[in-house]
């Protein structure tokens, strides 16, 4: 049996996620029109007195976090947040500068950098590069307030126009506050700031997708830490617990899977994705339960949502 290797779909996955992020408004799909009031949506104008659309968007942005929480457990924070990619990014482009176990951001016990690589020309060029990808970042929140021929213009310096000047203020605000996340917040407003990690103490359930760690097999890790090295968090993946911020990364999988492969080609390793069972002996479940334990009741509600959303959406097209 071959191993799977995760991080190149994972990487595919985050890169994706941050282009649709901008493609999203860029492309007319979503927007909200500061001018007229109104979202736009698929290029159209809906007004925001449309109740259909104004609830069912509602209930989907309220559920829908939930509903991947719940099914999906810690996913979307390895494999789609942006706010974990860049901060992933950061601290891999920060050891490479500034020592294998460089950190600087606000949450480590302190400034902590090799003696070796503490010069200035590292510095320098650590900030030039987070500082360009601050300025990219920046650029992003405009497409979901601006048309995108008015963006534009601010990228390239173009004339001036309505809201040049308020424009350019939320763009430097913005590039301001990514700046300052991902040299020195990085992974503290996962830890403590952010919604879905509380959403996820609140709202886990036993079937949620998690990393098991085959404990039958423990002896053939004796003495080995070596996914507790690569695990993005510095959480131990042999024994995660409800509480620690695993985020389903799956490094630590990828890096027992090369460590076992390495000593018997074909040979999994000892920690691997699931999604929880059914216990042995309980009557089966039918087809209604079995669609509870998925998605849950505000699954059900998520779906409703939508279809809420979708009927005041071709109410409002004419479709």
């Amino acid at each position: 049996m071959s191993t799977q290797a995760y991080r190149p779909m994972r990487r595919a996955v985050q890169i994706a996620t941050l282009i649709a992020l901008a493609a999203i408004p860029a492309v007319g799909l979503f927007r909200i029109d500061l001018a007229s009031a109104s979202l736009m949506v698929l290029g159209q104008p809906v007004s925001l007195r449309n109740f259909p659309v104004v609830l069912g968007l509602a209930i989907v942005l309220a559920t829908g976090p939930l509903l991947m929480v719940s099914s999906l457990g810690t996913l979307w924070c390895g494999w789609a947040c942006p706010q974990n990619t860049v901060s992933e990014w950061a601290n891999r482009l920060t050891r490479q500068l500034l020592g294998s176990r460089a950190d600087v951001s606000v949450e480590g016990a302190g400034l902590r950098v090799a003696p070796s690589k503490n010069k200035a020309l590292n510095w320098l060029i650590l900030g030039s590069k987070i500082c360009a990808a601050s300025l990219v970042l920046g650029i992003i929140p405009l497409f979901y307030f601006f048309p995108p021929d008015i963006v534009w213009t601010l990228v390239r310096f173009g004339e001036d126009n309505q809201f040049s000047h308020f424009m350019l203020r939320l763009y430097l605000v913005g590039a301001g506050m990514a700046f300052v996340d991902i040299a020195l917040v990085r992974y503290f407003l996962c830890n403590y700031v952010c919604l879905y990690r509380f959403g996820l103490l609140l709202f886990r359930n036993p079937g949620t997708l998690r990393v098991a760690y085959d404990g039958a097999r423990s002896a053939d890790c004796a003495k080995c830490n070596y996914c507790r090295v690569v695990c993005v968090t510095s959480i131990d993946p042999t024994a995660i617990k409800s509480g620690d911020r695993c985020i389903n990364c799956a490094e630590c999988i990828d890096a027992c899977n090369r460590l076992h492969d390495k000593g018997a080609p074909g040979t999994p390793g000892l920690l691997r994705f699931t999604a929880g069972a059914i216990t042995a002996g309980a009557p089966a479940p039918g087809r209604w339960s079995r669609l509870q334990a998925l998605v849950g009741w505000h699954g059900l509600i998520f779906f409703a949502g939508c279809a809420l959303l979708l009927a005041g959406l071709a109410h409002a097209t004419g479709g």
